[in-house]
């Protein structure tokens, strides 16, 4: 997730560019009951989305990656990859990223990676046992 949060800040990722996927999304692709939510809410503010896309994948990468409430990032991740998925259509069994992903970030959740190696496992005392 951190890559494609790199990839999307350094390529000048804004509203129009995920209006454009959203808009593509919305006429065809999208599963039927999320379809309305792009339409009515996301697409008209789709300036405020993109921001919020980039710095999700951001946030939920560099926590996961340094292991730092690994469960918190997991439940962030999962979010994002099931907007991902509702939204581009992507059939629920599949080898599509967002299964991928969501399949990976739900065993993060439920084996708490981060207290094997990583920050978690320095702050087991300090961070609730449901965030790491």
């Amino acid at each position: 997730m951190l890559r494609f949060g790199l990839e999307k800040l350094q390529g000048g990722f804004d509203g129009g560019s995920l209006h454009e996927t959203l808009v593509k999304w919305a006429g065809g692709e999208a599963y039927a009951i999320y379809a309305p939510f792009l339409r009515n809410v996301v697409i008209p503010h789709a300036g405020l989305f993109a921001p919020m896309v980039v710095f999700g994948e951001l946030a939920v990468g560099a926590a996961l990656l340094v292991g730092c409430a690994t469960r918190l990032a997991a439940l962030g991740g999962l979010f994002l990859c099931t907007n991902f998925l509702l939204a581009g259509g992507t059939p629920l069994l599949s080898t599509e990223r967002p299964v991928v992903f969501g399949l990976l970030l739900i065993t993060i959740f439920l084996t708490a990676a981060g207290r094997a190696l990583g920050l978690d496992a320095l702050l087991k005392r300090k961070l609730p046992r449901w965030a790491a």
